[in-house]
């Protein structure tokens, strides 16, 4: 398949792969699953760029709007439970559930920045995952929130500063 003038192979798919997955797991996913749901990211990214209506695109920055709708579609598909389901259904329901159940304790438990950055709105919060979390540029982040790059320098300076308030008033 073909993404513009580049061609959509293995290597970039391994390359790719660590960032995909280690957004999965950051959301309390297994590894199996995070790694089946990497692998969706990749097949919809191709699909896109043979489309051609995302050839355009920072290849990070599709790749995390696709694992972003991956992962949506994941949990609606997950919390979407049938009246009949077999023994193996129901063991992954509840695999999963554990996982991200964990997950979320684990976070209830973390350092004091975490409850400061939760105290910020939502885009700065978003903003500044994008950037320390995943390593995104300004750039990058400017594409996948579809803001200004401008909107996003200011922002993650905006963030930082009110962090820095919250941290000094305690």
């Amino acid at each position: 398949m073909k993404m513009g003038d580049k061609l959509i192979n293995i290597d970039l798919f391994e390359k790719l792969t660590p960032d995909i997955k280690k957004y999965f797991l950051s959301l309390g996913l297994n590894n199996e699953t995070s790694e089946d749901l990497s692998q969706d990211v990749f097949i919809k990214m191709a699909e896109s760029y043979a489309d051609k209506k995302e050839s355009k695109k920072n290849l990070r920055s599709l790749m995390y709007e696709v694992a972003r709708n991956v992962r949506n579609d994941h949990f609606r598909r997950l919390y979407r439970i049938p009246k009949l389901q077999s023994l193996e259904e129901v063991e992954y329901y509840l695999a999963d559930n554990v996982e991200v159940e964990s997950t979320v304790l684990k976070n209830l438990e973390s350092s004091e920045l975490k409850d400061k950055i939760d105290l910020l709105p939502p885009l700065k919060q978003k903003i500044l995952e994008l950037k320390y979390n995943f390593d995104f540029s300004y750039q990058e982040i400017a594409e996948i929130m579809n803001l200004e790059l401008g909107t996003v320098k200011s922002q993650l300076f905006r963030a930082k500063e009110e962090l820095k308030t919250l941290i000094s008033n305690d």
